[in-house]
């Protein structure tokens, strides 16, 4: 039956058929509310959707012999007549779905100041009739999984055109508008970099500091002292690890240069989700992100029974100019009762902005109540990902956010850490910087580098430096010769570099303000293979400087690396390998 709500509670005199049952509750026929929609609308939204529903092109030739399309729907719907119900519901989806990509493209050729200043309006409305016609059409289907199926590839397909067209009246930046940007977004930066550091002299920093300070460090983190760290620790298991993988392989995705190369990642990952929407393009403070749909919905009669539209949402990590600039603003703003890293909120904060209208659009199509939405990210994506998490969540009745972030850098301070918890996981690989890193940590991490005494094993290096050169010389070096010139350069270092290590010792540190988000899982290398166990945020308060703190960042050598040496670990299984290839 075409009726779908009212409090009339019989169909006589509704103008519809039913297919039995007669007597059964009911609401209006889609004619009825298509009708009431289109009595209802300004002349603004009447023109546009005559423009969305006009004559078809045979109309345009034979004037004389047909009406509009539009005008047959509205005689149609509001005589309440049957005519050939098939045929008018087929014109229909015709007439709603066939011009949307035409309409997409003359919005996006438009300037600014061309486009219609109701379209922003329109489109709303557009996801309204969407709405009540997609009911309509699903509320006979059968609930097998063919038809399930096939629903839920169309569901996808209409959800696709419907972001492009949400986008397409966003408007576009010329070229001196995103200069304009990246000019703004290097002055911020530049005062961020003088308000942390301006007060360190960096010419006390000496190569020979860094290298003997790592040292130093190694000599303390040990594996041993790693597993000492971590005892008390949940561990966690081979199938959370195996999922871990998949979100990193969707994470990895963000990275690829066009949008049909993430459609063929997603089609090889067992094909379980279905690309909507993708920004390559980006900005200071605007992620390159991706939307996709699971494909395996069951988007038939049982629609009204599901709990959730399960959405994906991915966001790209550093990749270029305009995305280190985002990385670069490192104070701490407030943020929802605490504080965030200042480039990350607003990074968020855009996503949300970008985003919101279309979650609840596609919610109305689905006619179900909330979206179950999953972002995963890795470094500048991760962090975008959980302040977008925490916003989106703020619409508890709509969204339920969840984030699995992959070297997110310091983002929130504890307490707001801590309270994302449930629902925001940062996943750290052994001595990564990012999710250590912040103005105040690496602050502190130069202040201790140039204020660690290596004066004895520099004078040791020396010796064995000069003993080496005495052997392999082809002449006769004495070796009062050689104790002369070691005293001399020992004085020089006792005299004028030994003061300055400790002059540096004096400086007072920072307090460190922002950690990763939620809960973290560490993966680290623990003398026999690896091991990964969930910590609290508080242990990632300090820069960890070690060889292998920039590789271990990285999605490949770094994240995938540690993952797939845990599972080959704990299955003792030394060829294991995952499903997707991360390359």
């Amino acid at each position: 039956c075409l009726f779908v709500g009212s409090a009339d509670t019989s169909c006589e005199g509704k103008g519809a058929v039913c297919d039995g049952g007669g007597g059964g509750q009911h609401e209006p026929a889609i004619f009825d509310v298509f009708a009431k929609w289109v009595d209802d609308r300004s002349s603004d939204g009447q023109k546009f959707l005559e423009q969305l529903l006009g004559p078809s092109n045979e109309e345009k030739e034979n004037p004389e012999e047909s009406i509009s399309f539009f005008d047959e729907i509205k005689e149609a719907f509001a005589s309440g007549t049957q005519t050939d119900e098939e045929t008018i519901e087929t014109k229909l989806w015709r007439g709603i779905y066939s011009p949307i990509a035409q309409f997409i493209n003359e919005q996006q050729t438009k300037s600014p100041s061309e486009q219609d200043s109701s379209s922003s309006n329109a489109a709303f409305d557009f996801v309204n009739l969407f709405q009540t016609v997609f009911s309509a059409s699903s509320s006979d289907s059968d609930n097998n999984n063919e038809e399930s199926r096939a629903m839920a590839a169309d569901f996808i397909q209409r959800a696709s055109e419907l972001s492009q067209f949400l986008q397409s009246n966003k408007s576009s930046r010329g070229f001196f508008e995103l200069f304009e940007i990246m000019i703004k977004s290097l002055g911020e930066v530049s005062n961020t970099v003088k308000r942390n550091f301006g007060h360190i002299d960096w010419h006390r920093l000496k190569p020979f500091s860094i290298m003997y300070f790592l040292e130093y460090v190694e000599s303390l983190r040990t594996p041993s002292w790693k597993r000492r760290e971590h005892v008390f620790a949940p561990e966690v298991s081979v199938n959370e690890v195996k999922e871990l993988h998949k979100a990193l392989y969707l994470t990895n995705l963000a990275y690829l240069d066009t949008v049909d190369e993430i459609k063929a990642g997603l089609q090889e990952e067992s094909s379980e989700w279905e690309l909507i929407y993708a920004q390559l393009k980006n900005a200071p403070g605007e992620p390159a992100h991706y939307i996709a749909l699971r494909k395996d919905q069951p988007l038939s009669s049982s629609l009204a029974r599901q709990e959730y539209l399960d959405v994906l949402f991915v966001v790209r990590g550093t990749k270029d100019f305009s995305d280190v600039l985002s990385d670069g603003l490192l104070d701490a703003v407030e943020f929802r009762g605490g504080y965030g890293h200042a480039g990350l909120v607003k990074s968020g904060q855009f996503l949300v902005d970008q985003h919101i209208d279309l979650l609840h659009s596609l919610l109305k199509m689905a006619k179900i109540e909330k979206i179950k939405l999953t972002l995963i990210g890795h470094s500048l994506g991760a962090g975008a990902a959980a302040i977008a998490a925490i916003i989106f969540n703020e619409d508890e009745t709509a969204i339920d956010a969840n984030v699995v972030g992959f070297g997110c850098p310091a983002l929130l301070s504890k307490e707001l850490s801590e309270s994302a918890s449930d629902y925001v996981t940062t996943i750290i690989s052994d001595s990564d910087m990012i999710p250590r890193l912040s103005g105040p940590t690496l602050v502190n991490a130069v202040l201790d580098i140039m204020s660690y005494d290596w004066i004895e094993k520099g004078l040791t290096d020396l010796r064995d430096g000069l003993e080496f050169l005495r052997i392999k010389m082809p002449f006769d070096i004495p070796m009062e010769r050689i104790e002369t010139v070691y005293n001399y350069i020992k004085k020089l270092l006792d005299d004028y570099v030994k003061i300055e290590f400790e002059e540096m010792g004096k400086v007072t540190r920072k307090d460190v303000l922002l950690m990763p988000p939620g809960r973290c899982t560490h993966f680290y290398r623990d003398g026999h293979g690896v091991s990964g166990q969930r910590m609290s945020c508080g242990f990632f308060d300090s820069l960890e400087v070690s060889r292998t703190m920039v590789d271990d960042h990285l999605v490949g050598i770094g994240y995938n690396r540690m993952l797939l040496d845990y599972m080959r670990h704990r299955l003792e299984d030394y060829q294991f390998t995952f499903e997707q290839k991360i390359v």
